[in-house]
């Protein structure tokens, strides 16, 4: 309590309520630099988790495949094995290659899927959301593709039109030589992940036309697999990889796009530090007040110390108003941080306009994990630019002090 009422005595000056002018500006840096770092790493960690969604959303949050990336055969059995995993939900054999897509004189590059369309749609959402036309198991095995928005408007293709797929690897005999097989197929859905370049490549037809083109027989080229918990397919790829054996490649979402989630991760550290500079040069601020302040206190402190106070006592009082500043300043900027972020998921009351989709909010994500160490790393930043000037106390002689004095 001694500590405690003499900190706050030397940090309101002669204020009762609240703290002097100087520490004042020190508290309002310590809450601005911590309230922006927690925002800005919430809005990283919502845009990776948004991207994740998005990217689990077109693909799967688990993929197995050859190790040579050939042709899986009897992928029953190994779809059987694969769904006794207790983390695995379901699962869908998928063909993917890349074609040419036509439509008249309008030419473009898609990636396209072969899939089972009710398996697919249990491991996927792609078909529920931004969709236009209605998409089905029967029409998409009579000849039917699904595009994705960017692409369609590429070819100017709209629902019940057809385009001309062809494949530039898989040839055919014909009176003419051996040309690239191709198929004419209608467009019977239009798809939006809310990833422009999703949509610009991506397309999806019936497994037996993929298998076709590919010059497949009864052979795929990957499984995919929805988990129960998409925070552990990590581990459940783990899992899943053991029991297939070294034959077999499995990758969980996050290395789908590995230099996607590597960059934001990195931008997201560097945030960290550049942002943290902030909480520094306020702490700065605050070590030159309290430099100030034991130049101006100087006649008090000797009193104190020819009273029975020692260096210690000393220290501590200036440590411990540091300590009060950093403590409230963090914790007003964490606080009004968790109500913004809370607010903004709630009532989404910032927007982004993208072009060619609906407007869309600033995601904003509640990560448990900043809001420990962001607030830890401000209080103890602040603790430790305190230390200087407290330790300045300890050259101050009472005896000079009361000499000066008479």
């Amino acid at each position: 309590m001694f500590y405690f009422k003499f900190a706050l005595r030397y940090l309101r000056g002669r204020k009762k309520l609240f703290f002097n002018f100087s520490n004042t500006l020190s508290l309002f840096g310590i809450i601005i630099g911590v309230f922006s770092l927690l925002i800005v790493s919430s809005v990283m960690s919502g845009f990776s988790v948004d991207m994740q969604k998005r990217i689990v959303g077109l693909k799967s949050e688990i993929k197995v495949h050859n190790v040579d990336y050939s042709a899986m055969q009897n992928y029953d059995e190994l779809l059987e094995i694969i769904t006794k995993n207790d983390g695995v939900k379901a699962s869908s054999p998928v063909c993917e290659t890349e074609l040419m897509i036509q439509k008249k004189k309008n030419i473009a590059f898609t990636i396209c899927r072969g899939i089972n369309f009710e398996k697919h749609s249990k491991i996927t959402n792609i078909f529920e959301k931004n969709i236009f036309g209605k998409p089905s198991f029967t029409n998409l095995q009579n000849d039917g593709i699904i595009i994705g928005v960017e692409l369609a408007q590429t070819l100017l293709a709209t629902i019940g039109e057809e385009v001309q797929i062809s494949s530039p690897i898989g040839t055919e005999p014909t009176p003419f030589g051996l040309l690239p097989k191709s198929k004419k197929l209608k467009v019977v859905g239009i798809f939006a992940s809310g990833m422009p370049e999703y949509d610009r490549v991506f397309s999806f037809i019936s497994l037996p036309n993929a298998q076709y083109l590919m010059g497949y027989g009864n052979e795929i080229g990957q499984i995919e697999i929805k988990t129960t918990d998409k925070k552990k397919s990590q581990k459940i790829a783990i899992e899943l990889q053991k029991i297939l054996g070294k034959s077999k490649l499995v990758e969980d979402w996050s290395e789908f796009d590995a230099n996607l989630f590597g960059a934001i991760k990195m931008e997201k550290i560097v945030m960290f530090f550049v942002l943290a500079l902030m909480i520094v040069i306020a702490s700065f601020n605050m070590t030159g007040n309290f430099i100030k302040l034991i130049t101006e206190r100087k006649t008090e402190i000797g009193i104190l110390k020819t009273m029975g106070a020692s260096d210690k006592d000393i220290v501590k009082i200036f440590v411990l108003a540091g300590s009060i500043v950093g403590v409230v300043g963090t914790l007003i900027a964490t606080v009004l941080a968790l109500i913004m972020i809370l607010l903004q998921r709630e009532f989404h009351f910032i927007q982004i306009p993208v072009a060619g989709l609906p407007l869309q909010w600033l995601p904003m994500d509640l990560n448990k994990l900043d809001f420990v160490l962001v607030p830890l790393t401000a209080i103890l930043i602040s603790v430790l630019t305190t230390l200087y000037p407290s330790r300045k106390t300890v050259s101050i002689d009472p005896i000079k002090i009361i000499r000066k004095q008479k």
